[in-house]
Formats: structure tokens, sequence, C-alpha cells
């Protein structure tokens, strides 16, 4: 049997991760994608200790497998599909095999919403811009959402494309007072509050026309869509063991279940940072130790 095992390699699980093995316990890292969660496809990191200038998501997540590696943490890539209580500990079966846990934290974070809009043509979209610089080249680009990761990711896009339209449903961005100065001083970026995306037309894949707010917006080359409209918790396989707020998880750290211990952005907090996620970990692992 497993000391402890860690669902999720964030910056959450790879923080407990950390913390577990350095007290001496035997620890697994179950992982279904790749190491540094969401975080790992961001255009920059920004607002965290130790950052290197101008530090990317794949190169952050490459320090979080890097600190795995020489830690010697086993990590599987796998994913899980449920996680059941038994007498003696928690079973914990994946897509790939079935493991047997003293105690589990669960770190597996969240995943970005899909767009909403449905037609009958399948309308091309993407959640994030790093590696496809020359895809929006020239280009109109419309990004739905006003948060911080979607403000960010706009100024990003807005290096290469030709306009980047930010369709916001609240009244106002919801955006940090930096990425907010930084969009008004941008001359190719376009603020669109009180609007959502109402439709698009596609012809031989590429979208063509998009209309918003009584606005049609129109590129031959095919507009480029981009959706940051907020998240869900991937919590499905903790449906009967942990109390859920929608798809998120409402309990502290350590689970009303013995054993079982919560950390990072799967959890409804009022603050989802890299470091918030790391202390979630660090606090998580040091409690499952004792």
């Amino acid at each position: 049997m497993i000391d402890v095992i860690i669902i999720g390699a964030g910056p959450a699980g790879v923080s407990a991760a950390l913390y577990v093995k350095a007290r001496g316990k035997n620890v697994l890292l179950l992982e279904k994608d790749k190491i540094g969660g969401l975080i790992a496809n961001v255009s920059k990191v920004s607002h965290y200790l130790s950052l290197d200038k101008d530090e990317t998501g794949p190169s952050f997540a490459k320090k979080l497998a890097d600190q795995l590696a020489q830690a010697q943490i086993p990590v599987h890539y796998e994913e899980v599909l449920s996680l059941k209580k038994e007498d003696q500990g928690f079973l914990v079966q994946t897509s790939q095999d079935s493991y047997r846990a003293e105690k589990v934290i669960c770190a597996s974070g969240s995943s970005l919403k899909d767009l909403p809009l449905r037609q009958e043509e399948e309308i091309p979209y993407h959640h994030w811009p790093l590696g496809q610089e020359d895809q929006v080249k020239g280009k109109i680009v419309l990004m739905n959402g006003g948060s911080d990761g979607a403000c960010k990711e706009a100024l990003y896009l807005a290096k290469y494309a030709k306009e980047v339209h930010i369709i916001q449903v609240q009244e106002d961005l919801l955006c940090i007072h930096e990425f907010r100065e930084k969009i008004e001083q941008s001359p190719n970026i376009f603020v669109h509050t009180s609007a959502q995306l109402e439709s698009v037309k596609v012809k031989d894949g590429l979208c063509l026309e998009a209309s918003f707010a009584g606005q049609v917006v129109q590129d031959p080359q095919g507009l480029e869509i981009y959706v940051q409209i907020g998240q869900n918790g991937n919590t499905g396989y903790l449906k009967d063991l942990a109390n859920l707020e929608g798809s998120f998880v409402k309990e502290d750290l350590a689970s009303s279940l013995q054993g079982l211990y919560f950390a990072g952005d799967l959890r409804v907090k009022a603050v989802k940072q890299v470091a918030t996620a790391v202390s979630d970990g660090c606090l998580a692992g040091i409690q499952a130790c004792k």
C-alpha cells in the first residue's frame, strides 16, 4: 500500500508531493495530462516569487518537472476515474490501473469552460495562444472573457494580431490594474463590455464573421476565437466523497473523511493563484504526514 497518492501535478500537487517525500513517505503522483496544470499553458507566468524574466507556462512547468525528478518522485500519467474509501485507506482506479493508498491528496485543479454558443456549424476556437503566433498574425482575434487570465492572453495576442476584441459579459473588465492599464494603452485592443458572442459565420472551417453587442466583425482570412470565460473543477471522481458547490470542493484542506485532503484550484477559494495553490499543497502534504 502506498502512503500517500496525490491526484494532479499542478502547483498544488507538486508542492504536496515535495513535502510528503521530504517526510520520508512513499508517494505517487497521478496526472492525466501534463505537469503544471492550467499554468503550463499561459503565455507569461506573473505575480509569483523567483520567476525568470518572461517566464512562460511551459518553462515554469519544466521547473516543476525538474523538482519532481530531483526528489525522485514517481509520476504516472493516468486519468483518475474513481476514488473509493476502504477500511484500510482508499482505492484509486485510473484509466490504466488501480492503486491503494493510506491517504489521498486531491489536487486535480480545474479546466477552462467551453464556448457556450451552439449553432449548426462547429465553431473552431482555442483557449491558449502560446504556440499559435503565426496563425493569428495579421488577423482579427476575439477574446471571450475579461478576467486576469483572459486579459493577459489578450495582451499577448495583440503583439501578433491586427486587432484583438475583448468581449466581456460583465459591465467592466475584471482584471487587475496592471493589465487594464496596458489594455487601455494598446492601439489594437478593443473592449466590449456587457456583451457576448451571439453568432458566428463558419465556412470551410474558418470563422468569417462574428456578431456581438450589435456589432459585426469580419475577416476574409478567418477570425481567430479564444475562450477564457471561467473554469470547472476537475472533481468528477469525488462526487460521492466530497461536499461540492457546483463542480468545486466546498471543504477545508482536510476532509471530514479521515485520510482525504484537498488542495489548489479544485476548492472553493476567494483567491486562486499559483501562490495559494502552492500553499494549499504544502499544508495538505504536511497534514497528510501526521
